[in-house]
């Protein structure tokens, strides 16, 4: 289990990241890209994956696909009440590697 405040710690730690409203939750982007948004009032966390990514993390029960579009696309929800330190902080790590390895594109 994570707590809120520690969700809030481990996203907010991440290199460069900003955190921003997007609709009526807390964003966090690198280079203008959304890596996660953070639902407080339902203790989950939603992570950009790849959906290779989003495979491979579903294995354990605090992973689950965001159920529509998106989770086709990789995003995956994480519940704050199950998932373990470790597992949570290594797959914010991954959504931000994701984002942050894609390069900005020029303005033309």
């Amino acid at each position: 289990m994570v707590d809120l405040e520690h969700a809030h710690e481990i996203l907010s730690s991440m290199p460069d990241a900003v955190e921003e409203p997007h609709f009526d939750k807390p964003a966090y982007k690198i280079n203008g890209k959304i890596f996660a948004t953070f639902n407080i009032e339902n203790k989950w966390v939603t992570l950009k994956l790849t959906p290779e990514q989003q495979t491979v993390y579903c294995e354990d029960e605090s992973f689950y696909p965001v159920p529509n579009k998106w989770g086709q696309m990789g995003w995956t929800h994480v519940n704050l009440n199950q998932v373990k330190k470790a597992a949570f902080t290594e797959a914010i790590e991954t959504a931000y590697q994701n984002i942050y390895s894609q390069k900005p594109k020029r303005k033309k």
